[in-house]
Formats: structure tokens, sequence, C-alpha cells
């Protein structure tokens, strides 16, 4: 394991902790407390508020450490937040941890030695928890079955694996080279989306690059506090990855491309369901008709197809 080292005057630090943070008082301080007591210290923390409107930026000016640094910006999402943050540090790794979220005292010593360990890797990953009840996340991805170590997604890979393997890369949980994710351009910031700008970017880690896996949790997903994912109130839209394919596909090597498109009409087939529960039709329609392949899930596509008809039938009927 990495010994715990301190950063020395005029030292570049070798990760950068960045904290996308919007209304978050009741949180960060946890958040935060998390991260300075880190068994590895070589680190700074980039706090981007993201046009808050509670005490959350006076919780974090309220801290006396020097690695701190607090950005703030008009309101424009947790990629564009990101994405900020990614532009106000020099450090060679960068990781994206939640203001309402945290890391367990061994996460970047762990994270770090796999990655130096392991240089054919630029990216590591550690396994988390769930909720008040910590669960693990083995518990709601059972179709990703792995061991630790070096992983590279298979050109033949069920797309039910390769949502579970975006799903594992939670972006509290992973340590990744500051050169990949500038590869992709950051995480996903147009229209301030608020919904799947993250796995957007990690999809297309996976059809590029190795990663290093390490299934212990070592970061708690505070679901229970999330107010985007699990705790959203209005209906989830369509992922960008589904609304907005052309990035993604012209960055998905040729042996990855049928694999993609499997994997983009599986997804629509996920978002058309849920949006037909909402009582969305046409964008339920939209997405099966750009997506021819949803056909090939033969059963899923039935199921879907036939609810539709039936929330259809039922919207024609008198109220």
């Amino acid at each position: 394991m990495i010994a715990m080292t301190a950063l020395e005057p005029n030292q570049n630090p070798s990760v950068a902790v960045i904290v996308p943070l919007y209304n978050k008082g009741e949180y960060i301080a946890r958040t935060l407390n998390s991260i300075l007591s880190q068994t590895y210290q070589n680190f700074e923390i980039i706090v981007v508020n993201d046009g808050s409107t509670d005490n959350s930026p006076d919780i974090v000016s309220s801290y006396d450490d020097p690695r701190i640094k607090l950005i703030h910006q008009a309101n424009a999402g947790p990629g564009a937040a990101r994405n900020r943050g990614m532009s106000e540090t020099q450090a060679n790794f960068v990781s994206f941890l939640d203001a309402d979220d945290e890391w367990l005292p061994d996460f970047l010593a762990t994270s770090m030695y796999h990655l130096q360990t392991h240089p054919d890797c630029l990216l590591s990953v550690t396994g988390h928890c769930r909720g008040v009840e910590r669960s693990s996340w083995q518990h709601y991805l059972p179709h990703l079955k792995i061991n630790q170590g070096v992983w590279r997604l298979p050109t033949n890979a069920k797309p039910k694996v390769v949502k579970s393997a975006i799903d594992l890369l939670h972006s509290g949980a992973v340590i990744c080279a500051r050169e990949v994710v500038e590869k992709f351009g950051g995480f996903y910031c147009k229209e301030r989306c608020t919904y799947g700008e993250d796995s957007y970017l990690w999809l297309q880690v996976l059809l590029n690059y190795k990663i290093y896996i390490d299934p212990k949790p070592l970061m708690w997903h505070h679901t229970e506090a999330s107010a985007l994912g699990h705790g959203r109130k209005e209906p989830h839209p369509p992922w960008p990855k589904l609304t907005d394919t052309a990035t993604i596909r012209n960055n998905c090597p040729p042996e990855y491309q049928p694999l993609l498109e499997s994997c983009l009409a599986y997804y629509a087939l996920l978002a058309a369901e849920r949006r037909i529960r909402t009582g969305d039709i046409f964008t339920a329609q939209k997405l099966l008709q750009s997506f021819p392949l949803t056909q090939t899930f033969v059963l899923k596509n039935l199921k879907v197809r036939c609810r539709l008809k039936l929330t259809q039938f039922l919207q024609l009927l008198p109220v």
C-alpha cells in the first residue's frame, strides 16, 4: 500500500479531487472530511460552486486548508462543474466526488497503488456501497462477474454486462489520468445536462482502454441524499448517449462498433420503457424508431411495444 505523503511547497499534487457543489449544505462537510482523512495526502480539492443558493459555499470557505480551492460559477449542471474543475488543475490524475458522497480512508491510497503498479491502466475503479444500509454494488449489478485486476471490455460482451460495467464506474469511485478525460472532452454538459453526463464519458473510456477494477467498496454513494439520481422528483430524461450519439460513435474503435450499436439499442429500450410509464409515448416511439436494433432483443422489445400500445389505447379513452 502507498504510504502517507505530504504535499511539499511548490510540489504539484498528484491527484485533483473535483467536487461539484449545488445546495449541499447538509452534506458537504462530510464529503470534505472524508477526503481530508485519506491515508494518501498528495492531493488538492477543487470545489466548484455551481450556483448554490444555500450556505454550502460558506461551509467550504470555513476550512483552513490551502489544498482546498473554491471556484464559483453560474449554475450549469454537474458535467460543466466537473469540467470547470478540470480546467483549474495540472494534476496528473483526477477524481470526482459528489458533494453528498464520501470516501473510505484508503480509497486514494488503494487507487493510486493500482495505477502505479499497472501503468497500462489509466483508470482505476473500486467498488462502492449504496444508501443508508450500505449495500454493496454487487447486489445491484449481478450481470458483472469480475475479479480484482486488469479488465478490458470484451468485444462480444452482452449489453447487460456493458451497462453494469458503466454503472460500476461511478464517478466518485474512479481515479483517472487527466489526459483520458481531456481526450474525450470531459463530461457531457450540453443544455445543462443533469442526467447521464458521466456515463457518456465512461462508455467512451470503456471502448478504448483497459481499466483496473478493485471490487472492494471504498466509496459510499449516499443515494438517500441524491437529488439528480435516485432522489430525482421529475422523470429521468433519455440518456445523452441516445440523443447525441455522434461523438461516441466517432470515438469507437472499429472492433467495438457492433457492440456499441447493440448497447445503444438496449439503452433505447430501457429509456422507452421509462417514458411510457410517464405517458410520453411520443419520445418512446422516437427512441424505438431511432434504434432499429431494439428488435434484436425479442422479449424485451415485445414487452415494451405492448406497453406502448396499451398506453396509446388508454390515452384514447374518455377521462
